[in-house]
């Protein structure tokens, strides 16, 4: 048989148009090979873990049950943390405890709500009260609960090699300087934390020449330095899209990857979803480079160079402003005669597109805005406000003061830092959870100029790349572990608080800078304590304390508005800057840029020791394991290379090797490489997973640069564990799409697709005497952003175990929950449907009646159960199930990989069960949600309430596209749902009549950008 990755694909593009849907490039081709390497079956060979003894066992128990109550031989008192909700005095195994906290990432608070099983921290929920969540969470929320335990986390501070004390660390760092701080310098993660504002103003006081480092690699000053050419200060954008009509996203993944992302979807969501035909919808345009889940959403989307973005954002402000009429303040006409040019430069290409989004956005004026990606430069971010001002959209679009801290003249760039190193002028360097040696841009060459410094400390979570290169290292505790307050997007003040005490004696970032400040003595609680005391105040101090922790916000704190008035100087000078970029000569079409961007997953490699995170698919490429050179297939086309061909990327004399990945929907000439992987550090997990694209970044070009060249290395190829290519839709009506003028004249277009089918199965009769709820789902396909946040809830709730990239190959992933993702059209510019696929629970189950044990049956209230100590393995039921959701141990998965032992026990829900070897798995809908939410029924003596039973999918997706319920709730929004004339159940030809129902995809269209 062929080697299914030397079929070339490119021929297959030819002639590929129209609406039939396919999911990967792979499938376009539809050969035998490939469907059969996609079928492959038996593993070749096993594996075993080490066990964790008894003695090991109870000490990690211990320490587990530490805020449960538990004493030990610890002399420090215990400290009390509040609970969200009330709760019974003492723990109470089974009953359920949760504590408000947060989460920081990039300097914003995200407030979660986190699920105790007797003191043991086990699930993440989003706070309902926190601006930034609304209740729901990310995938790095959702994951945070399994680094907690990683057991590749550092366990002891070091002096060198040797094992050291907090004291000592102390005494020799907590003395004063003779030279008031002028070689201290200290390297920080950007934050809005008032207690480390404080602190570093302490510091300030007490060593006056010492100078801080704010540093995060997969974050841009960009959009504050456009704030300040525009306004003259550097103020933060807000946004609310419940109130935007026509939205405007330029290189902005809005809904999945920048701050505050989580509330954006929400919003989006609100404004998007459609509940009839006569309904009204949002309209989404976004220019992008890849495809995004932003992207991937939109109505219209161009895709472009990220160099190619400003030029493009010129003329669309120039037809707005210039042809369009829309008029922002008091700007003189003369200040805007620089953005003329970029718009009589457009191509004939781009020209009806921009033409009529500028017509779109004025007619929508108030109810439009226009959002910009942090990578892009300071003048397109002042353009954009530009923009906002004239369509006097302050319900849409305002400012706030910014939210993350500084210091004010002590604060210097890392550069500067650098040349300091370089000068020999930095006696002491603090390093505090910032892996810098890792993430620094390559021209700066951090990691050897460490070595330049006498005394070197790193605090941080790992002994990762930073670590090796210091001679102090002190563990850091976890954000589940630690005391500490930060700030949301909007400012709002978010209370960190533990779930547990530290079980590697880590140490906060407040207590590291509490020894310089003079001050080492308390404890990281003490100091949160005392300096909200000092701000608060009041002879209510202690209820506001104790409230504060139990929501875990403080209410009233956001960022107000800022009345701020355009700078005509400065909106001449960001014109100026557009138009020089628009009139500079264009990019040979063999010139190759480079675009960076965070992992999807690991983000900037915070979290690439992370098996859940490394094992979920991205949310667009479905890539595991790894990361890749995204190419267009026209630029692959070009190059030569197809997907799994080793390639070296080369930009500016740098070198790295990686595998190609062709992408449907990606710019020509452009390359996509993901930051956060090719780890060198001690994380075991993470070592060898995919290429360190930051080997390629530079100062000055941090996000996108040009110049790359991309020269295919012959016979060397990798394998990439793609879950793309899996599941195929082999022209059945499975994902549908259509536009919002096609369901205004067709709404019924699904109804062929649900209602009653003949069978001969017995009808499903409820035993008598039994009134119970008839459950379901109904998931909205309209707004999906297919963001994966349910993928990993489903994994954290029902202690889905990781196969390893081996068996992902075999397609052996055990989600029990998938987003499939479909294109249609052509594959240079597809169109995109994502849609969560999971047990459908139909009522006349195929599974059901070909199991010879009895293992898979029906339960009274319309739940397709599985018993796992009855299932013998024959595969019988997921040969017979046309959706295959189901799964199958292969393996005894925790001895097949260390990942899933140790510590990471301590992560299991206790209330589902862990599968052995052998044993078919599949979704539940939770059903030990449901039983938990029945037995408190009974004992209160009284029916389940509507919306009582939430599933950890529906509980975690940002856009609520997943309702749940029972069918006897008919003011539910699941049930209400389901009426709708767009619902339609997927393969409903099979007469399965499942119990997850779905809502067909509308998009927005232009009428004036549909082609005909």
């Amino acid at each position: 048989m062929a080697d299914r990755r030397q079929i070339p694909w490119s021929s297959a593009l030819d002639g590929k148009t129209g609406k039939a849907y396919w999911r990967s490039l792979a499938e376009l081709l539809e050969t035998p090979e490939l469907r059969e390497a996609a079928a492959q079956a038996l593993p070749g060979g096993d594996g075993d873990a080490g066990a964790v003894s008894r003695r090991s066992w109870l000490k990690l128990l211990g320490a587990s049950m530490a805020l449960a109550g538990v004493s030990g031989c610890n002399a420090k008192p215990a400290d009390k943390i509040v609970p969200y909700v009330t709760t019974p005095p003492e723990v109470t195994p089974g009953i359920l405890r949760y504590y408000a906290t947060s989460l920081e990432l990039d300097g914003f608070a995200t407030g979660i709500l986190v699920e105790n099983h007797e003191g043991r921290p086990t699930k993440v929920e989003g706070n309902p009260e926190h601006p930034a969540s609304l209740g729901s969470t990310g995938v790095h929320e959702q994951a945070s609960v399994l680094g907690l335990y990683d057991q590749h986390r550092a366990r002891a501070a070091r002096r060198g090699a040797a094992p050291a004390a907090w004291e000592a660390f102390v005494e020799q760092f907590g003395g004063a300087r003779d030279d008031r701080g002028a070689g201290l310098r200290f390297v920080l993660r950007p934050t809005g934390s008032p207690l480390t504002l404080d602190l570093i103003g302490r510091i300030q006081e007490r060593h006056p020449a010492a100078r801080f480092t704010f540093h995060a690699p997969a974050r841009s000053r960009d959009a504050a330095r456009g704030a300040e050419l525009a306004f003259g200060a550097p103020l933060q954008a807000q946004y609310d899209f419940r109130t935007a009509d026509v939205i405007l996203a330029l290189d902005a993944d809005f809904l999945a990857s920048m701050p505050f992302s989580v509330r954006y979807a929400r919003q989006f969501a609100e404004r998007r979803r459609i509940g009839s035909p006569t309904g009204t919808m949002s309209r989404l345009y976004v220019v992008e480079p890849g495809l995004s889940p932003t992207g991937s959403i939109a109505d219209h989307r161009l895709r472009r160079r990220p160099s190619e973005v400003p030029a493009l954002a010129a003329a669309i402000a120039a037809e707005l402003l210039l042809a369009e009429g829309a008029r922002p303040g008091s700007i003189p006409a003369e200040a805007l005669g620089a953005l003329d040019p970029p718009r009589a430069r457009v191509s004939a290409e781009d020209r009806p597109f921009v033409q009529a989004l500028a017509r779109d956005l004025a007619r929508g004026a108030a109810a439009s805005v226009v959002v910009v990606g942090e990578r892009q430069p300071p003048p397109v971010h002042a353009i954009a406000h530009l923009m906002n001002t004239a369509l006097r959209n302050d319900r849409a679009a305002w400012a706030t003061a910014g939210t993350l801290i500084t210091a004010g003249g002590a604060e210097q760039e890392l550069a500067a830092l650098a040349d300091e190193i370089r000068r020999g002028a930095v006696d002491t360097l603090v390093i505090l959870e910032n892996n810098v040696a890792y993430t620094a841009p390559a021209d700066i060459e951090f990691a050897r100029l460490l070595r330049g410094v006498r005394s070197r400390v790193y605090l941080g979570l790992y002994e990762d790349e930073t670590a090796a290169r210091c001679d102090w290292f002190v563990p850091a505790a976890h954000d589940l572990e630690a005391w500490g307050d930060a700030r949301a997007y909007d400012g709002t003040i978010s209370l960190i608080q533990p779930l547990i005490e530290p079980l590697f004696q880590g140490r906060t970032a407040s207590e590291v800078l509490t020894v310089f400040a003079g001050e080492p003595r308390r404890s990281a609680r003490e100091l949160l304590r005392e300096a909200w005391r000092a701000r608060r105040g009041g002879a209510d101090f202690d209820a506001f304390w104790e409230e504060a922790l139990r929501r875990g916000l403080v209410e009233g704190t956001a960022a107000p508005r800022e009345s701020a008035a355009l700078r005509p100087d400065g909106v001449a000078a960001a014109a100026a800057a557009l138009g020089q970029l628009a009139a500079a000569a264009p990019a040979p079409a063999d010139t190759l840029e480079v675009a960076f961007s965070a992992g999807a997953n690991v983000h900037d490699g915070r979290f690439a020791n992370n098996p859940w995170l490394l094992e979920l698919p991205d949310p667009i490429t479905k890539l595991t394991w790894d990361n890749a050179a995204l190419l267009s297939p026209e630029t692959a086309r070009a190059l030569g290379v197809e997907t799994e061909d080793m390639v070296d990327v080369e930009l500016r004399g740098r070198t790295i090797s990686m595998p190609v990945l062709v992408a449907p929907g990606h710019a020509d000439g452009t390359v996509s490489l993901q930051l956060g992987y090719g780890r060198s550090g001690a994380e075991s997990i993470a070592a060898g997973v995919g290429v360190d694209a930051y080997r390629l970044r530079t100062s000055d070009a941090p996000f996108f640069a040009a110049g790359a060249s991309v020269r295919k290395r012959p016979g060397e190829k990798h394998r990439l564990a793609l879950t793309q290519t899996h599941w195929s839709l082999h022209g059945r009506p499975i994902a549908l799409s259509v536009p919002l003028a096609v369901y205004r004249e067709h709404p019924d277009f699904t109804e062929a697709l649900k209602g009653p089918q003949p069978s001969l199965l017995p009808a499903v009769v409820t035993a008598p005497g039994v009134p119970l709820g008839q459950w379901a789902m109904t998931i909205d396909l309209t707004i999906c952003t297919g963001c994966s946040a349910c993928v990993v809830a489903c994994q954290a709730e029902n202690n889905v175990l990781v196969v390893g990239k081996d068996e992902v190959l075999k397609s052996r992933e055990m989600h029990w929950l998938r987003i499939d993702t479909y294109y249609s059209g052509d594959p240079r510019d597809p169109g995109v449907v994502h849609q969560p696929m999971l047990c459908q629970h139909c009522e006349k189950a195929p599974c059901e009646y070909v199991c010879p044990v009895n293992a898979t049956t029906h339960s009274p209230d319309g739940l397709n159960e599985m018993t796992y100590n009855r299932c013998v393995g024959t595969r019988f039921c997921s040969n017979n199930c046309p959706y295959k959701v189901r799964r199958f141990n292969w393996f005894d998965y925790t001895e097949l990989h260390a990942y899933n032992d140790g510590l990471a026990r301590l992560q299991r829900n206790p209330d589902v069960t862990v599968r052995e070897r052998g044993v078919m798995e599949k979704c539940t809908y939770c059903v030990q949600r449901i039983r938990r939410v029945e037995i408190a029924a009974r004992v209160e003596q009284r029916e389940i309430r509507p919306g009582e039973v939430v599933t950890a999918c529906q509980q975690a997706c940002p856009t609520r596209a997943i309702q749940f319920g029972s069918l006897s709730h008919q003011e539910t929004e699941m049930v209400a749902w389901r009426g709708e004339p767009r619902s339609y159940a997927v393969l409903h030809d099979q007469g399965t009549r499942p119990r997850t129902m779905y809502l067909a995809r509308i998009n927005n269209e232009n009428p004036e950008l549909v082609k005909p």
